[in-house]
Parts: C-alpha cells; sequence; structure tokens
C-alpha cells in the first residue's frame, strides 16, 4: 500500500488502527500484519527507503499500534506487508491486510 502525502514532509512515526467490526478467525485482530516494512520516498525519487522493519509482529487484540522511525523527508510512505496475521471470521479462508486507518506523523 503506498500513500501520497500530497508534498514532502517530515514523518517520524506511523499509527496503524486495526479492524475492529468483525474478530479474527480464532479470536484476536482481523488481517494486522505480521511481518512489514515502512518505507519512504521523497518527491521526485523513485528509490524508497526502509525506514523500519517489523517482523513477527503479536496480534494486536484491537488496539492502535505506533511505528517510529527516525525523522526523514518523505512525499509517499509505503507499507509492504510480507506476512499477514489472521484473516477475518467471516472469511477464514482469505488473507487480506485489514485496517480501519492509517495515521502518519
Amino acid at each position: 500500500m503506498e500513500i501520497d502525502l500530497g508534498t514532502d514532509t517530515d514523518p517520524d512515526a506511523v499509527r496503524l488502527f486495526p479492524r475492529t467490526d468483525t474478530a479474527g478467525a480464532g479470536g484476536g485482530t482481523a488481517g494486522f500484519p505480521v511481518d512489514f516494512t515502512i518505507q519512504t520516498r521523497p518527491d521526485g525519487s523513485s528509490v524508497c527507503t526502509a525506514v523500519r522493519s517489523v517482523t513477527a509482529e503479536p496480534n494486536p487484540g484491537g488496539l492502535v499500534q505506533t511505528y517510529g522511525f527516525q525523522t526523514t523527508t518523505a512525499r509517499r510512505l509505503r507499507l509492504q506487508v510480507s506476512k499477514l496475521g489472521t484473516p477475518a471470521a467471516d472469511e477464514p479462508a482469505k488473507y487480506r491486510l485489514q485496517l480501519a486507518e492509517i495515521r502518519i506523523s
């Protein structure tokens, strides 16, 4: 997932708000990323830089998770997910990234 911030900004954190309107199959939060990288790219560049890598993130149980990193200049922010957590209880065979909101600060 890539987000255009509209102009170069200086973010230092990303907050991921999990989907909370349905439970994950077997309980917990549905579709939250387990292994992922947060990448940034300044305006005019085609190269993304990894600013935070996360592996084996436990199920957040519906709680907002904040991922800080060193302040960087970015026009675009990318969340590259390589492994997803529990699928939704109503679709137990479908793995999808499921977030309610993302805040970049």
